[in-house]
């Protein structure tokens, strides 16, 4: 009777950590050692930032097999907003932007993560074109992708038999979960982007709080022009000659 018992409660254990383990969220925004606090994002009518057929609700994609695809929303915002958000916390990272305006046209932005129950792809695709006033128009382009066996099929077989578990959770801690794949591949084409922009507009490495004061050199001394000398009286040049 209690094995009876405790074997009722192991199934649906198992369907919730299943349902559990197939759920993803997307946390993509860019990686900073030193992030800076910020209250609303600037308005700046001279810089122009377009997503094209950008849904707040569908930034990510996750097609888990048994299910229909899933629409993933970012939890920090849209791509647009992470942008202008950007441009307003880190501002002095993009002086020639700032002062004189421009535009950034995002054509393409993918982040998908398709599982084929034997494997699952996930890859980011970024296509973007930047122009800053007074410059020609840059595009730019990325794409990443992690191939691996994390699949809700192998995490059913995990679940339902011992012996798959013991490879399967190794692996998933070595490749990391689908949300994970998503979200690094996410904030990998981020930073990639970003840096390319600060590039362009000629950043220099070095912002305000950056830059140390040095020590002034020291002062350089002024050699004496040479005095010009009186003539030498005749008798006291022949003492000296003939010592």
């Amino acid at each position: 009777m209690f094995f009876k018992l405790r074997f009722h409660l192991i199934i649906p254990t198992l369907l919730f950590l299943f349902v559990w383990g197939c759920g993803v969220s997307l946390r993509v925004y860019r990686p900073f050692p030193n992030e800076s606090s910020f209250e609303f994002v600037k308005k700046m009518d001279h810089i122009e930032v377009k997503v094209k057929e950008e849904n707040r609700m569908k930034m990510g994609v996750y097609d888990g097999y048994f299910a229909d695809p899933e629409a993933l929303p970012n939890e920090y915002g849209p791509l647009s907003y992470l942008i202008r958000k950007e441009l307003s916390i880190r501002g002095d990272r993009f002086p020639l932007l700032l002062a004189r305006g421009g535009k950034i046209f995002v054509d393409e932005y993918q982040l998908v993560s398709l599982d084929r129950c034997s494997k699952n792809l996930t890859f980011v695709r970024m296509k973007a074109r930047i122009q800053i006033q007074g410059q020609l128009e840059e595009e730019f382009s990325y794409y990443d992708e992690i191939d691996s066996r994390v699949t809700n099929c192998y995490l059913a077989g995990s679940i339902l038999t011992f012996i798959p578990l013991v490879w399967y959770v190794p692996y998933n801690g070595f490749r990391g979960n689908r949300e994970d794949q998503l979200n690094q591949l996410g904030r990998n084409s981020l930073t990639e982007f970003f840096t390319r922009l600060e590039i362009l507009s000629s950043y220099n490495g070095s912002s305000p709080v950056d830059k140390f004061s040095e020590p002034e050199p020291p002062p350089v001394k002024l050699k004496k022009s040479p005095v010009k000398q009186e003539p030498v009286d005749p008798k006291l040049k022949e003492i000296m000659e003939s010592l």
